[in-house]
């Protein structure tokens, strides 16, 4: 009897959850390209008015976006910042119909967005002129461009009204110039300060700001401050500030063309080195190789659904070095150059996990492959927080753990 009933209620159970879970899952993968066109009819000449979502009365540039999805069936969240973080990115030369397009007019971070029509034209709710239609490639429009994101493709759930759908974020915009020590040759594309704060196990402390202009140069530095966060107060004082320039070249051609950047950086690291002489472990302190000049390629691919894995990017490239300054802190420059090439991986995970690993220094000579891995967390859009390993299993060097802050400020 015990077992019948316990056989009931377990029925029961089964029968309530699968009602309290009955949200339709799906993927977005048509746009109704006939119901977009009668959308921006009914919309085209509200004047705009900020917080507005009413053809006719008045919409702002969000309003008017997410209400033309939402005539689709699909609710996006209802500012432009948020938006940039639902739908795939986009660059310019693949741009299609319906795609979101983002831009900075208040010289404080994405502000605006409207939608992409045809070429090299837009539909947005202007401040000025109401919703219309205006061309995009435009000194005012291309000065502010942030980025494009399409829509269709990403994963949605039902909502509580009966035809709604709610989109999914993939991910969070996280905005990684550097993957660990590797370069990437991607760029903010938008005026910012970036703040990365780092420590390590030997208790030194890095601070590091970086400023972009024109959407396409970065310039940056980092102060280390010794033992920061160590014991050794003998040892307590600042090195001198390692520099650092990017400059983009171009973005990536649809998906066969990586983007493409030249820099360079004098950023170098504290390594712990452990030699046997006469069975003697001898312990030295060493800098890594700084990264003078280098060119890196950098290719995003979309994500694999058969693994239920995210987007990612591979980074790759030439790098020259000077070798002295490895060996030896205090010598001088021998005119002699060391060319090496470095490649990199970032995986996402889950929408704010990304892992990281990559390989430094390959083919060159006295140095070894370097070896690091990491996983970043985003905290919001706009901060971040990574835990990293350095030197995984090299033969001489150790281990070395790191966590790093990242926030970023657009002005």
């Amino acid at each position: 009897m015990r077992r019948q009933n316990l056989f009931i209620w377990s029925v029961i159970i089964v029968i309530l959850l699968n009602a309290c879970s009955s949200q339709k899952v799906g993927v977005y993968d048509d746009l109704n390209k006939k119901k977009m066109d009668k959308s921006f009819d009914r919309y085209m000449g509200t004047p705009y008015r900020w917080g507005g979502t009413e053809p006719g009365r008045g919409v702002d540039c969000s309003g008017f976006t997410s209400g033309v999805y939402r005539d689709q069936g699909i609710i996006i969240p209802r500012t432009s910042r948020m938006q940039y973080t639902v739908g795939d990115e986009v660059v310019k030369n693949e741009l299609q119909y319906g795609d979101l397009l983002f831009f900075d007019t208040l010289g404080k971070g994405i502000s605006h967005v409207g939608v992409y029509t045809k070429r090299d034209q837009m539909i947005h709710a202007s401040s000025t002129a109401g919703v219309t239609e205006v061309k995009m490639n435009t000194d005012y429009w291309m000065k502010r461009y942030i980025g494009a994101r399409r829509l269709t493709g990403s994963d949605l759930r039902s909502g509580e009204i009966g035809g709604e759908f709610h989109l999914l974020p993939k991910a969070y915009p996280l905005r990684i110039r550097r993957l660990i020590d590797v370069p990437t040759a991607a760029i903010i594309e938008n005026r910012f300060i970036g703040l990365d704060v780092q420590n390590d196990a030997n208790g030194n402390l890095r601070v590091a700001n970086t400023i972009s202009i024109w959407n396409h140069w970065e310039w940056g530095a980092e102060f280390q401050i010794n033992q920061f966060l160590g014991h050794d107060l003998d040892a307590f004082g600042f090195e001198l500030p390692f520099v650092s320039t990017k400059f983009r070249i171009w973005e990536q051609k649809g998906k066969i063309i990586p983007s493409l950047a030249i820099g360079a950086e004098s950023t170098s690291r504290n390594w712990t080195v452990t030699t046997e002489n006469d069975s003697t472990e001898l312990v030295e302190y060493q800098w890594s190789p700084p990264r003078n000049a280098y060119l890196v390629a950098t290719y995003k691919y979309d994500r694999f659904k058969t693994l239920h894995l995210g987007r990612g990017r591979m980074s790759g490239g030439l790098a020259v070095t000077d070798l002295f300054a490895y060996h030896d802190t205090s010598a001088t420059f021998d005119g002699v150059y060391d060319a090496f090439l470095f490649f990199g991986v970032e995986q996402q995970i889950t929408r704010r996990l990304i892992a990281t690993m990559e390989f430094d220094h390959i083919l060159l000579k006295d140095v070894g492959i370097t070896w690091n891995m990491g996983f970043q967390f985003a905290l919001n859009n706009s901060s971040s927080i990574a835990y990293t390993w350095r030197n995984v299993g090299a033969r001489e060097r150790s281990l070395e753990r790191a966590m790093q802050f990242n926030y970023i400020l657009e002005y």
